[in-house]
């Protein structure tokens, strides 16, 4: 264990989370009051195509990663270079479908059919939308580049391009926006935005890792067979995500109208800043969970368990009780005024965030050993349900239908994902000590230092 690599991970992701919060604090009011409700209704509707996409990310980057961190951790490059040259083959000819059957519908998809209004007409909703749905597959391509730097044990610096990456392309949409920019021109900011990172992240890992430079010459289909198991398992744990985190916006401005989209995105990115928070510690600690859990050493693994159950634990407590006290107040004047919302959304939503606070760093781990179909199958499920249920009430509690949907699905799989724990690991002897000791040094900071350097040897 390194306790200077950690400390990186995590000094580089509160940067992340900084830049990512900072930047969707701005997103909200300066989209809405340029373009108004129902336009920033509409971006947020058509938006959602490409976070879908980036989201699922068809399931092979975090299996291509899992099994790159176990062979270049045994120092078998080679094996490291057969998976990920399969994983961009994969990846390729799976977005290269998407892009061409996105065309085909587009085109003849009839009139009327998209979302318009006065400063958007049919032509160019279906162009903006063709352009996010190739951004969309751009992130994918850029996310499994970044692979390379993370299955190398190098954490800081794919947090370092994410963040870099992020900050180019909202803060480019940002500028055009603030200089009139329509909502073609926006998307249109993006992918160029995107082809830029892309092209940066493959010259630095070219540089930097050459015996793990992308392409398909060894790609292999024996490797294939091996990953797409745990692939399909992470594609149908982001399917779930995508309907909890982006479908809902569609369903909701369907049932409720495009108006009633704006305070629903705000209040779900206010209580999204508790999980990028929580993630600090889950993200770099999962690398380091992976590599004990591939050694057989439990009690090691079980110490970055309690490591990432404390710290997301005091953070879901934290969030729900500040969304509670301070969220109406905060989002009315973030937005100056342009945005209610009640405090019934409000409570649902701190509800949502305490429980995905839980189940996203926890599941960090589970993924980590490729093991997320053990709950994947319910998220999906649950998620789908959730969609029905906005569906059918949207019309009649407005956003509030689009809260309490969060609520059931974020404590159904929290529950899903604590019944996995109890019955794989924590009836581990060794693991369960090591997380309660974890546990108790947490008490002292200093201990805890002691103990993570300990672990070095």
């Amino acid at each position: 264990m390194s306790l200077r690599r950690l400390s990186l991970g995590i000094g580089s992701g509160f940067l992340d989370k900084i830049v990512i919060t900072i930047t969707q604090l701005l997103l909200v009011p300066v989209l809405v009051n340029s373009w108004g409700l129902t336009l920033f209704g509409i971006w947020a509707m058509l938006a959602t195509v490409p976070t879908m996409l980036a989201l699922s990310d068809f399931g092979i980057i975090n299996s291509a990663w899992a099994r790159m961190t176990k062979f270049i951790s045994r120092g078998e490059i080679d094996r490291g270079r057969v998976v990920l040259h399969t994983a961009w083959l994969a990846a390729g000819l799976i977005g290269l479908l998407l892009v061409l059957a996105a065309a085909a519908t587009l085109y003849l998809l009839p009139a009327g059919i998209l979302p318009s209004a006065d400063r958007l007409s049919d032509g160019q909703a279906r162009l903006a939308l063709f352009l996010l749905i190739v951004y969309g597959v751009g992130t994918v391509i850029f996310r499994l580049n970044t692979v390379i730097f993370r299955s190398a044990g190098n954490v800081p610096l794919t947090l370092w391009c994410n963040t870099a990456s992020f900050a180019l392309e909202n803060f480019a949409l940002l500028g055009a926006v603030w200089l009139g920019a329509d909502l073609l021109t926006a998307a249109t900011t993006l992918l160029v935005a995107r082809c830029f990172s892309i092209a940066s992240v493959f010259v630095v890992g070219s540089t930097m890792f050459p015996q793990l430079r992308p392409g398909f010459a060894h790609a292999r289909w024996s490797e294939w067979l091996e990953m797409w198991r745990p692939a399909l398992s992470a594609a149908v744990l982001g399917l779930g995500i995508i309907a909890f985190l982006q479908l809902s916006v569609l369903v909701l401005g369907a049932a409720a109208g495009a108006a009633a989209v704006p305070a629903f995105v705000a209040v779900r990115t206010l209580s999204r800043v508790g999980l990028q928070m929580a993630q600090l510690v889950a993200g770099p600690v999962a690398q380091e969970f992976s590599q004990e859990m591939a050694a057989g050493r439990q009690e090691r693994a079980g110490r970055y368990f309690g490591l990432v159950l404390a710290t997301s634990g005091l953070m879901s407590v934290g969030i729900a009780v500040g969304l509670v006290l301070f969220g109406t107040t905060f989002v009315r004047v973030w937005t100056a005024g342009a945005i209610q919302v009640s405090f019934t959304l409000m409570v649902l939503m701190a509800i949502s965030s305490a429980a995905a606070v839980l189940w996203n760093t926890l599941a960090n781990l589970v993924s980590a050993v490729n093991r997320q179909g053990a709950f994947s199958t319910t998220n999906l499920v649950v998620s789908v349900a959730g969609l029905v249920l906005i569906g059918m009430t949207g019309e009649r509690l407005g956003t509030v239908a689009a809260g309490l949907a969060f609520a059931v699905v974020d404590v159904v799989t929290i529950l899903a994902v604590a019944a996995f724990l109890r019955r794989e690991w924590w009836s581990n002897p060794a693991f369960r000590e090591g997380c309660m000791m974890t546990i108790r040094q947490l008490r002292s900071p200093m201990a805890t230092i002691k103990a993570l350097r300990q672990q070095r040897s």
